[in-house]
C-alpha cells in the first residue's frame, strides 16, 4: 500500500520540510495547485514560481507527488467551473509537470471547499431529503472529472488521474452515474471525526438513511464495509479498481469551551495508536493508497483549533509520537502482502462482558466503537505469516488491555512465534501449546493499538 502525507508547502515556506518527510520514510506527498494561478489569461498556461520551486524540490528529494488540481476560475464567469476550460487547464498542467507529478486529483472535497456546491446548488451530502432527489452538483462534478481525465490522459498518459473525494454517499452516487475509464482511482477522505478508526459516520441506521438517501456501510458504520462496498459498487458500474484515501487523520487540539465539535481532541499517544490502527486495517483490506493529514501542524498552531493540530509534527517541527509510529509501519510493512490463503487459520477469543463505552449520537444515529478484535493477515517474502491484531475499543481509557486466547489451526510447520509491538518495535517470544497442527496462546494481552504475531516456519 502506498503511504503518503499531506503538505502545505507554500504556506510553510520552509526548505527543511521535504527533507524531513523523505527522512521519515514517506515516498509520496499530496499538495494543492490552483487553476486560477496557472491560467491568469484565457488560453495562457504557466506555473507560478512557487509551484515550480516545490515540484522541483519534491522531485529532487525523491518524492512522488499527488497534485490536487483545485479551484475555479473567474475568467470563465458566470461558469467558474466550466468543464471544458477546466479540462484544458488540467491537461496543460499535466504536460508542464510530466515526470515530476505522478497523480492528479480533481478538486478537493467539492462539497466542502471551493464553492462547487454553491455554484451548482445542493447539499454537502448530495441529496435533498425533501424531494428524495440527487442534487444537481453531483452530476456536474462527474462531467468535470470525466472531461478532465480524458484530456489529462491525452496530454500525459503516464500520470494517474484520481477523483470524487466528497462525502462517501456522494461518491457512491457518482459511481452509479458513471465514471470514465480514464479515471484510475476513487478518492475518499474517511475521517472518523469523534469515532474510533474502524468506524466512519455513515452507518446503516434509519436516521442516516433518511439524511443521505443511500446506505454505504453496514449497520455499525465500519470502515471495512465501506472499503468492500466501494469495490462492489465500482465493479457493478464499471468504475475504477483503485481506492485512494487521500486525506484522513486525528487532531491533538485542546477543547477550550463547551459545544458541538466535529473532531475529538485526542492525546498525542492516542493519535499514534489510531493512525496505526487505520494503516494496518487499510493495508489488510488492500487499499491502494492512504495519505495522512497532515505532516506539520497548520498555520499558527493554535492549540485550541482542531484544524491546526492534525500534524505528525508540531509547528516547530518537534515530532509527535505518531511520526515514529508511522515510520515504523512503513519500514515494517513495505514487503507485506495481504494474505487470503486458507491456512493458517488464526482466531482470537476475547474475554466476555467488556463494557461498550462512550456511544456517540451523530445526526440522531447512535454509534459506538465496534467492540471487537480487528485482525489482518499478511504474507512476507520469506514465506512466513504476520498477523496484526488490536482491540477496537476507545484508546486511553480506565481499563487494562483486553485479554484473549489465540488459536492457530492448520500450521504444522510453525516453529516459533514472536510478538512485536508496533509502537516500540520491540519483539518477544511467545509460549504456546501444540496439539497436532493446532496451536494455542493463552491469556494474550490485546491492547488498543496493533501488535504483530510473527509465525515463523521451521527451516527447510
Amino acid at each position: 500500500m502506498i503511504v503518503g502525507v499531506n503538505t502545505h508547502l507554500r504556506h510553510w515556506n520552509d526548505d527543511r520540510i521535504l527533507g524531513l518527510i523523505a527522512e521519515s520514510g514517506f515516498q509520496w506527498i499530496r499538495d494543492d495547485f490552483y487553476w486560477r494561478a496557472i491560467e491568469k489569461e484565457k488560453g495562457v498556461y504557466e506555473l507560478p514560481e512557487g509551484y515550480v520551486k516545490w515540484i522541483d524540490a519534491a522531485h529532487a528529494a525523491g518524492l512522488n507527488v499527488v497534485a490536487l488540481f483545485n479551484g475555479s476560475n473567474k475568467l470563465y464567469a458566470p461558469d467558474d467551473f466550466n468543464p471544458d476550460a477546466f479540462a484544458r487547464a488540467a491537461a496543460e498542467f499535466a504536460k508542464l509537470t510530466k515526470g515530476k507529478v505522478q497523480a492528479i486529483e480533481i478538486l478537493n472535497e467539492p462539497a466542502n471547499t471551493g464553492g462547487f456546491t454553491k455554484h451548482y446548488g445542493g447539499h454537502w451530502n448530495g441529496y435533498d431529503p425533501q424531494n428524495g432527489e440527487t442534487d444537481p452538483w453531483v452530476g456536474n462534478y462527474v462531467v468535470l472529472l470525466n472531461k478532465a481525465a480524458k484530456a489529462i490522459k491525452e496530454a500525459n498518459p503516464d500520470v494517474k488521474v484520481i477523483g470524487l473525494g466528497s462525502a462517501t454517499p456522494v461518491n457512491f452516487r457518482q459511481l452509479m452515474i458513471g465514471v470514465a475509464p480514464e479515471v484510475d482511482g476513487i478518492t475518499d477522505h474517511p475521517y472518523s471525526h469523534r469515532f474510533t478508526p474502524e468506524v466512519i459516520p455513515f452507518n446503516g441506521s434509519p436516521s442516516i438513511l433518511k439524511r443521505d438517501g443511500i446506505v454505504v456501510t453496514d449497520k455499525q458504520g465500519s470502515f471495512a464495509s465501506m472499503v468492500n462496498n466501494y469495490r462492489k459498487t465500482s465493479k457493478e458500474h464499471e468504475g475504477p479498481e483503485e481506492l485512494w484515501l487521500t486525506e484522513w487523520g486525528w487532531s491533538t487540539y485542546q477543547e477550550a469551551q463547551t459545544g458541538k465539535f466535529l473532531y475529538a481532541p485526542l492525546t498525542e499517544m492516542t493519535q499514534a495508536k489510531y493512525t496505526l490502527r487505520r494503516l494496518y486495517e487499510a493495508s489488510g483490506l488492500g487499499v491502494t493508497a492512504s495519505f495522512i493529514y497532515d505532516f506539520r501542524n497548520d498555520y499558527g498552531g493554535d492549540r485550541f483549533n482542531a484544524e491546526e493540530n492534525f500534524g505528525l509534527v508540531h509547528t516547530d517541527l518537534k515530532p509527535k509520537p505518531v511520526l515514529l509510529a508511522v515510520k515504523r509501519f512503513m519500514a515494517r510493512t513495505k514487503d507485506f502482502v495481504p494474505q487470503d490463503a486458507d491456512e493458517p487459520v488464526v482466531t482470537v477469543f476475547p474475554v466476555e462482558n467488556r463494557p461498550d463505552r462512550y456511544p456517540i449520537v451523530w445526526d440522531d444515529a447512535k454509534m459506538a466503537a465496534l467492540a471487537k478484535i480487528a485482525k489482518y493477515r499478511f504474507a512476507t517474502p520469506d514465506g512466513n505469516t504476520v498477523v496484526a491484531f488490536w482491540s477496537t475499543e476507545r484508546a486511553a481509557g480506565d481499563l487494562n488491555p483486553m485479554i484473549g486466547d489465540v488459536e492457530i489451526e492448520g500450521a504444522p510447520e510453525i516453529d516459533t512465534i514472536l510478538l512485536e509491538d508496533s509502537l516500540s518495535g520491540e519483539q518477544e517470544p511467545l509460549s504456546f501449546e501444540r496439539t497436532g497442527d493446532r496451536l494455542l496462546i493463552s491469556n494474550l494481552s490485546i491492547p488498543d493499538y496493533p501488535k504483530l504475531l510473527i509465525l515463523n516456519q521451521k527451516s527447510k
